[in-house]
């Protein structure tokens, strides 16, 4: 399933960059891979617990994933200092909770705004309005279209920096004690 959802991914940015339909086409990329996160996730809860290769592998694609979708954005004309910094923030939260975990940090308190499910939701949400407009064929919607992809982008950039944040300061004050 995680080699499943990374292959969708990939293929979101691919075939999203033809722009038109194609947008749509990568909105049902971003829910396969968000579909495929779930899957894994539901049968590794039924089966027991995450093997080693998991812990490693499962976030390696997920970050793979996310960089697939933003590069897919900027394909589409989101501007690329929105695209390096919603990345860049999504990569340091990520990098920050793995150095809190392996401090002994655990517990609901890391679990912030800045989630790779959110994330998710933002991709999905701008592939998907995006195409919708797309598909629409209006004379505009190309340029529209990129608007809500920039829109996309700048809320994954805002819920990652108040995740950030968030993560921070729990992390600050756990580490205090």
């Amino acid at each position: 399933m995680v080699v499943s959802g990374l292959v969708f991914a990939m293929v979101t940015s691919l075939v999203s960059a033809r722009g038109g339909v194609w947008v749509l086409v990568g909105a049902g990329c971003v829910l396969a891979t968000i579909a495929c996160e779930w899957g894994y996730v539901a049968v590794s809860d039924r089966v027991g617990e995450l093997g080693r290769r998991a812990l490693v592998f499962v976030p390696l694609s997920n970050r793979i994933a996310e960089v697939a979708w933003l590069y897919g954005f900027w394909r589409l004309g989101v501007p690329a200092g929105v695209v390096v910094a919603a990345g860049a923030v999504s990569f340091t939260h990520e990098y920050v909770r793995s150095r809190a975990y392996i401090a002994g940090l655990r517990g609901s308190g890391m679990l912030t705004l800045g989630e790779h499910s959110g994330r998710g939701w933002a991709a999905l949400a701008g592939y998907g309005i995006a195409g919708a407009v797309a598909v629409t064929g209006a004379p505009m919607a190309e340029g529209l279209g990129t608007g809500l992809m920039s829109i996309a982008a700048t809320a994954w950039l805002l819920l990652g920096v108040l995740g950030l944040i968030q993560l921070t300061i729990v992390v600050s004050a756990a580490l205090r004690k």
